[in-house]
């Protein structure tokens, strides 16, 4: 699977890069910016840490997008984004409350798989499904205590890349020159995105995202 998935990756940075140097209205294709919210969190083994368990964390989300129109209501639709990703864990020890968050962020590029459930009108609702490759830019834990903060890098502890895959539904509403998009999505992390290092044995992420954007 792992290996799946890096490869169709691959192909994905290929076809954006290929759509990046054509014309919009060449091949039906469209261009777009969108940004949104995430709410992220981790799959580990074991599934605490120093006795507590990992908590959703906000974070934030934004990139570019290509849509290449295909037949039969299908599309093709790579996307840069940076992501915002990690989980938290709320603590409380002998008068001491607090958060630790797991701070962790990628460039990620999807190639998603995009089917319009109907055709034609002004607004469309879609499904879409696809692999995505994560290359980590940002690795720390943030401690809050009492008005007490401390930042720890952990970026060394984490590998290079993650892979994965997206499952989201989408609509667009037809603004005339512009389009505007909504979509809601869960990234499904795959590989383990830690080191051998003391602690966990495993760490994937998982995170939602919900994002609004134009397409032109």
């Amino acid at each position: 699977m792992k290996n799946l998935v890096k490869g169709i990756t691959v192909i994905a940075v290929l076809v954006l890069l290929l759509v990046m140097t054509t014309t919009p209205s060449i091949a039906g294709v469209k261009f777009g910016v969108k940004g949104g919210i995430t709410l992220a969190n981790i799959k580990a083994v074991p599934d605490t840490f120093e006795g507590y368990k990992w908590e959703n964390k906000q974070g934030l989300v934004g990139g570019v997008f290509a849509e290449i129109g295909l037949a039969g209501g299908f599309s093709l639709q790579p996307e840069v984004l940076y992501v915002q990703k990690g989980a938290k864990i709320s603590f409380s020890e002998e008068g001491v409350t607090g958060t630790l968050k797991a701070n962790i962020d990628y460039i990620e590029i999807p190639l998603l798989f995009k089917y319009n459930l109907i055709s034609g009108g002004p607004t469309v609702p879609s499904v879409y499904v696809g692999p995505f490759v994560g290359f980590n830019t940002k690795g720390e834990f943030v401690i809050k205590a009492n008005g007490y903060e401390e930042r720890e890098d952990i970026k060394d502890d984490l590998k290079s890349t993650e892979y994965g895959l997206v499952f989201g539904l989408g609509l667009t509403q037809n603004l005339g020159v512009l389009k505007l998009t909504l979509d809601a999505r869960y990234d499904l992390g795959l590989s383990n995105i830690i080191k051998e290092v003391e602690g966990p044995e495993s760490i994937k992420t998982r995170t939602w995202l919900f994002m609004v954007g134009f397409a032109f």
